[in-house]
């Protein structure tokens, strides 16, 4: 059976961004998570953290690349000056001094740059280890040619050059290994391209190649060699970290293995060393510990959600922080099937199941309302059905990283310090109006345009809006009025839907908040008096989660 806990994060959509208007939310909804962008080994957090990384491993491999090019290059002089028949020259120590230049200077700017752009630091990437690759390329062919026309052999390739590059890439850019291993079979290729290129111009070149070809043999299985020791040290490498990760303690918690992660920190299975009760521990990322806004933001997470005590809300056991400094919180662990996984898998539900999960909602709402907490980030994927105490089909709502207290003017000021200015909080495909038009000051009715949102998609399968720019869903939910469920559900979906219940969906659903259900319990009473009401029970709920389980339990291994 799936495994579902709290803690996924939050979606914060720059409205300015490209990604505000080429994401595609729908793809996020069919997985009931956010996208992956895994662009460097073992990191899952936000680019900026990744970017942050790359220009540190970065500024240390151009200083420590252009550190090595001076010595040679004062070599290279001292050499000049005493060797009468040395025979590169001060050309070529003028190339040797250039690119010692080029390379501290990258290293000087990365090391001034507050945060380098992506785009900069690809580029910076190319120029760090291009300059190098193209350098021992020039030598290389240098080497091969004067060897050939002075001497009339073909020399040990000079490997030492390539090994150190090659091992330099693969220790300093935290790519995933795959990446890596293309990065570092095109380094190998300069050194071929070089022996080629000595080949197709020289006579003399081809004419020892052709009598000895022992040292280009030499040399492809010295490259060989170095790719396989260099990219399998990566991957084990980073194979040890996530197990030791895994490994580790927090406090009376040893964390077992890692269940989830969002943009604000990971979740893990867990259990308590002494009572051995299975818990989730969110822990939030090292990168976002000296971030005060982070930090701030986490702590307001824990303490509204600890606050909730109904059985429809997640529970909170215990939060705080480790001698380290490491900020994590304690969840209760929770079986069973989101309402995303729900629908995808056996399609819109039933109208009177649906009005039965919908009831529990309220329930849970009615109590952080009470609170003035707003969850702002109700959806399917953060709605946990499952079996509890014997009970089934009970619902969870989850994930109160997005929970925010209704506050008055004199804490506005405070609480506006932890939204960024000029971003949207929420899950485009559920979010209100006021949401959508980035309204700090939205309250509990909110929530309730979510849950009507919630309530359509479990009637019709789908969301209220479509599309593929998460523009175009921000400007549905702003100016398109939403069509009633009973006209997208087919009949072969199920039993039809009453009038009432399409008029409430409806209402939910309105653009003004002064036009929907003005709070929980209103709507808790509007779903007591449909017809629906009583076509789902528990026993109901048993029959179809005993006939069901085996079935999930082999889906998911």
């Amino acid at each position: 059976m799936s495994v579902i806990v709290a803690g996924k994060e939050d979606e914060t959509l720059d409205a300015n961004s490209p990604l505000a208007i080429q994401a595609r939310p729908e793809l996020q909804e069919a997985s009931g998570d956010r996208f992956d962008m895994e662009l460097f080994e073992g990191d899952t957090g936000s680019s900026h953290s990744a970017n942050s990384l790359v220009q540190t491993r970065l500024k240390t491999a151009a200083l420590a690349l252009g550190f090595g090019f001076a010595i040679f290059a004062f070599w290279t002089l001292v050499r000049e000056l005493t060797v009468s028949n040395f025979h590169l020259g001060f050309g070529f120590l003028a190339v040797e001094l250039l690119a010692t230049a080029s390379l501290i200077g990258v290293g000087v700017w990365l090391s001034s740059v507050p945060n380098a752009s992506t785009s900069c630091l690809r580029w910076s990437e190319l120029m760090i280890f291009g300059i190098p690759a193209l350098f021992f390329s020039v030598l290389h062919y240098l080497e091969i040619v004067f060897m050939a026309r002075t001497f009339e052999l073909i020399p040990q390739m000079p490997m030492a050059g390539w090994l150190i590059l090659i091992f330099s890439y693969a220790i300093f850019v935290p790519r995933s290994w795959l990446r890596i291993l293309i990065a570092v079979i095109g380094l190998s290729l300069f050194p071929l391209v070089s022996t080629g290129v000595a080949f197709w111009l020289h006579q003399n070149v081809r004419d020892e190649l052709f009598f000895d070809c022992s040292s280009v043999v030499e040399m492809v299985l010295a490259l060989a060699a170095t790719i396989f020791a260099s990219v399998s040290g990566v991957h084990m490498i980073t194979s040890l970290r996530t197990k030791a990760d895994e490994a580790k303690e927090l406090g009376r918690y040893r964390l077992k293995e890692k269940i989830g992660s969002g943009g604000m920190g990971d979740v893990y299975l867990a259990e308590h060393r002494l009572m051995k009760r299975p818990c989730a521990i969110k822990v939030i990322r090292a990168e976002k510990a000296g971030d005060p806004r982070a930090i701030a933001r986490f702590e307001r997470e824990v303490k509204a959600t600890s606050r909730l005590n109904h059985w429809n809300s997640i529970s909170i056991y215990d939060y705080g922080r480790t001698s380290d400094g490491t900020f994590f919180y304690v969840m209760e662990y929770v079986t069973g099937l989101s309402l995303q996984q729900l629908v995808n898998r056996r399609g819109p539900l039933a109208p009177g199941r649906a009005v039965y999960l919908l009831k529990q909602v309220c329930s849970a709402l009615i109590e952080a309302h009470s609170m003035q907490l707003v969850h702002r980030d109700i959806k399917p994927a953060n709605l946990m059905v499952t079996e509890l105490g014997g009970a089934f089909d009970v619902v969870k709502l989850l994930d109160f990283g997005l929970a925010k207290p209704i506050v008055d003017a004199v804490d506005s000021q405070e609480d506006s310090e932890l939204t960024i200015a000029g971003s949207l909080t929420g899950s485009p495909l559920y979010m209100s109006p006021e949401q959508a038009m980035g309204e700090t000051q939205a309250d509990h009715r909110s929530d309730i345009y979510a849950v009507g949102g919630v309530a359509f998609y479990m009637l019709t399968g789908r969301p209220m809006f479509e599309g593929e720019a998460t523009l175009k869903i921000l400007l549905s939910h702003l100016h398109e009025k939403a069509v009633a469920p009973s006209t997208v559900r087919k009949r072969a979906s199920g039993p039809p839907l009453s009038k009432e219940l399409d008029a409430i969906v409806l209402k939910c659903l309105e653009k003004s908040p002064f036009e929907r259900f003005q709070s929980a319990r209103e709507l808790l009473d509007a779903l007591n008096s449909l017809p629906e009401n009583n076509h789902w029970n528990e026993r109901l709920a048993e029959q179809w989660w005993t006939s069901n389980c085996s079935q999930y339990q082999t889906e998911n291994g």
